[in-house]
């Protein structure tokens, strides 16, 4: 039997970015949980003029076993506004978390809901290295416990296999992933929430540590701590408050298959053209390359960058000032957080650059790499 042709696309209602803030970004936060997610919210629901009350909705992001505790939303759904009121966690990437909130208000459900990713992993250790093997260990325990973890399966051993594959057919060499790598760490260098806050040379990359074969450190995300808050509001609503001037016309959402099925390696960009396909029919947007102006690409390594951008119908549309322009990943990537902070950047950029009036925040959950990858797209235009 032929597979089913994909249904057809509803277009949505727009779902106004009202707020915005985040916390500092730090290699850990000496803050706890509780306190990271109270500032943001707080933060961010004050600049749009709205108070506890005005809160119909909290969805956070997060995940147990970095916290450090079971149930550990119980311990910040009151700093997130959620105390008496209708409220949910997400163990994933905060990118859903913003679509989750979008599509209670998109549905009428509620006039004003707020997202709220949080990431401060609990590895009781400053030692660079200990992280590293904590965060190494939480992602083995995510992959199949009978074939894939005995073999000692992470994220960082998916893109390194990812990336030889990539090298291995052809398509690219290391000289070019080092300088992408370069390029975007230079980019985001002075940025504010950059964590990589020096300049780099290709051959500064190709000389950093060697974490996977064939991935150098400076080839992965730049790793870091913190949180962000974005608070959206109906139409009607949005006429109401100050702050931010842009809104969600579009969102998707797409999962990748088991380690078996093997298109991880051979089709990396699957879920996200999945995704896109949604959020761009929400949107109406019929031809990427001239209607998207900029986008925050989340490619945990160079590898993925091209076959992302091409499965987002911008890879010959927009130049390299225009994909990344904070410097992405490879500057800043607060875990589980990450998708709140793409879409706070591409929001900044919509408010600060002339004659861009659409753009895209893409992001996914790297607990296992490719493995069960899960992504986010939102299209965000210019209010």
């Amino acid at each position: 039997m032929p597979p089913r042709p994909p249904r057809p696309v509803r277009r949505m209602a727009p779902v106004h970015v009202v707020g915005l803030a985040a916390t500092p970004f730090l290699p850990e936060q000496d803050a706890m949980l509780d306190e990271l997610v109270f500032d943001v919210t707080y933060a961010a629901l004050r600049e749009c003029g709205l108070r506890k009350q005005d809160l119909g909705l909290s969805v956070m992001a997060s995940l147990d076993v970095l916290d450090g505790r079971s149930i550990s939303s119980g311990l910040y759904t009151a700093a997130a506004g959620g105390y008496l009121n209708d409220a949910f966690r997400i163990e994933g990437d905060s990118g859903l978390a913003v679509i989750a909130a979008a599509e209670a208000v998109a549905a009428g459900d509620v006039e004003v809901a707020v997202a709220v990713g949080v990431y401060n992993p609990e590895v009781r250790s400053a030692d660079r290295e200990a992280r590293r093997s904590f965060l190494a260990q939480v992602s083995n325990l995510g992959f199949e416990p009978h074939f894939d973890r005995p073999v000692g399966l992470t994220a960082e051993v998916v893109y390194a296999l990812h990336a030889a594959h990539t090298l291995e057919s052809g398509g690219e060499d290391l000289d070019a992933f080092a300088r992408l790598a370069a390029e975007e760490i230079t980019r985001g260098s002075e940025r504010p929430r950059s964590v990589r806050t020096a300049p780099v040379t290709a051959q500064e990359v190709l000389a950093s540590e060697q974490v996977a074969a064939p991935l150098r450190e400076l080839m992965l995300p730049a790793h870091s701590t913190g949180a962000v808050a974005v608070v959206l509001a109906s139409p009607a609503r949005a006429g109401r408050c100050l702050g931010r001037s842009a809104r969600i016309t579009g969102f998707g959402h797409a999962t990748g298959g088991y380690t078996w099925d093997g298109r991880w390696l051979s089709d990396p960009a699957a879920p996200t053209r999945r995704a896109t396909r949604i959020a761009y029919g929400q949107a109406g947007i019929s031809a990427a390359a001239e209607q998207v102006g900029l986008v925050e690409l989340t490619a945990p390594t160079p590898a993925l960058h091209a076959p992302y951008l091409g499965a987002l119908g911008l890879a010959a549309s927009l130049g390299d000032k225009d994909v990344n322009a904070s410097g992405g990943a490879r500057s800043n990537f607060p875990g589980l957080a990450n998708g709140a902070l793409r879409l706070l950047e591409v929001v900044e950029q919509l408010e600060s650059r002339a004659g861009a009036s659409t753009a895209v925040a893409h992001s996914v959950d790297t607990g296992t790499g490719l493995v069960s990858e899960d992504v986010s797209v939102l299209v965000v235009e210019a209010a």
